[in-house]
């Protein structure tokens, strides 16, 4: 699998959905973003996909260990995360970007690497809560 594929993939849905201020959907694309960046060798970008989850929902499962690794390593995260799998691969990822017009990869023209771009997709302003 590509996994650095699928985190870019996850990541742009993720940031779709917050600014659609969709954020059940918005956090389990988060959470598959950053299970598919441990996997792709990118903690950083798994840590701050952790980090926006907090934030929407301080008591998630992502929270009950300090690292989005050390969660993959866990056996209730383990179970959640592979229901989510089923909610969608990264082939229906794929699809639902297609469908949208939005490339998966990285821009032609971009200078960064697959994780720089996560964490820009990642840092946007989409992603601040409107709190009140």
């Amino acid at each position: 699998m590509n996994h650095e594929g699928a985190m870019l993939a996850f990541a742009r849905l993720a940031a779709l959905s917050a600014r659609k201020q969709q954020l059940i959907g918005r956090d389990k694309f988060l959470i598959l973003a950053g299970a598919a960046a441990c996997r792709a060798g990118w903690p950083e970008v798994a840590d701050r996909c952790r980090e926006l989850v907090l934030q929407n929902n301080k008591l998630h499962i992502v929270g009950h260990n300090s690292t989005f690794a050390d969660a993959m390593r866990d056996d209730d995260f383990k179970m959640f995360a592979n229901k989510l799998d089923r909610f969608c691969t990264f082939e229906r990822a794929e699809h639902l970007l297609e469908d949208l017009g939005i490339e998966i990869e990285l821009p032609a023209d971009s200078q960064k690497n697959a994780g720089d771009f996560a964490l820009s997709l990642l840092s946007r302003d989409s992603f601040k809560m409107n709190r009140h």
